[in-house]
């Protein structure tokens, strides 16, 4: 892997202090521990991914790109990937993972420490993507149109800009908490997931709750939390944004299969040419 670049405008945030049984750590923190464990079994965007590299070409940008779930079957693909995000504790499991891999493909990949709305990188980008709903954490629209304005200014001329995010239907309104699941670790930890979350309809946010209960043999009963805020947006707000950060609308689909998006579509995902 080509050495990490930080850029200086970066606020990643960590804390790692021990706080006992019960822990409360940064989001982002709490994010690079459990991300993969949660996200493991979920492979269904990687395919499209691949299929949107085959058309637009290397190399490609992958935005808020955590632990490297997207960006590292990209690199093994065979595409040259950048891959930007703020939180040095995801960077740094996405580090681990890189060293593992071939050297021929550690040399297809950057990795630049940044904030998404104003990194700074030297290469013109054919694809870039937002994936599994990373553009929801831009909490108004002026972050929403930094992010897009800075990433067009990365692309190169007619360069393809996918996003993913959810069509809100607000299923789970209120605050009632429910049962993620529960994943067996490698190291024999039994971690049971649980998640609240509440809607604020005047700023179209959703404050996330999420509590871990790690379980193993040989230790006491640990509950982490971690609690987060995303921004939901509707079809004509995304459209509207993007056409004022000079992006046109090629296709927005409704699953990972290219489906056409419908109302009742779980997600909303966006591909979008620089004008």
């Amino acid at each position: 892997m080509k050495k990490l670049k930080k850029d200086m405008s970066s606020s990643g945030r960590s804390d790692t202090s021990d706080k006992g049984a019960f822990e409360s750590l940064d989001e982002y923190e709490a994010s690079a521990k459990y991300y993969d464990i949660w996200t493991e079994d979920f492979k269904e965007d990687i395919d499209f991914y691949v299929q949107l590299a085959e058309t637009a070409g290397s190399p490609i940008l992958v935005c808020m790109c955590g632990t490297g779930r997207i960006l590292l079957p990209l690199a093994e693909k065979g595409y040259e990937v950048t891959g930007v995000d703020r939180s040095s504790a995801m960077l740094d499991r996405c580090a681990e993972k890189i060293e593992l891999l071939d050297e021929k493909i550690q040399e297809r990949i950057d990795i630049i420490q940044g904030d998404v709305r104003s990194f700074r990188a030297s290469k013109r980008f054919k694809l870039a993507i937002l994936p599994y709903n990373s553009f929801m954490h831009l909490l108004d629209t002026e972050e929403q149109e930094e992010v897009l304005r800075n990433i067009a200014a990365h692309m190169a001329d007619d360069g393809l800009l996918t996003i993913a995010i959810i069509n809100p239907k607000f299923t789970r309104m209120g605050k009632a908490l429910y049962h993620a699941g529960t994943k067996l670790t490698p190291q024999g930890e039994i971690i049971s997931r649980f998640e609240s979350w509440d809607y604020d309809l005047a700023s179209q946010r959703i404050t996330i709750h999420s509590f871990y209960d790690i379980s193993r043999q040989d230790r006491q009963l640990r509950r982490v939390t971690t609690t987060f805020t995303l921004r939901y947006s509707s079809y004509r707000e995304m459209v509207e944004v993007l056409k004022r950060c000079d992006f046109d609308v090629l296709d927005v689909y409704g699953d990972y299969s290219f489906s056409p998006f419908k109302n009742d579509s779980e997600l909303m995902i966006f591909l979008v040419r620089k004008k």
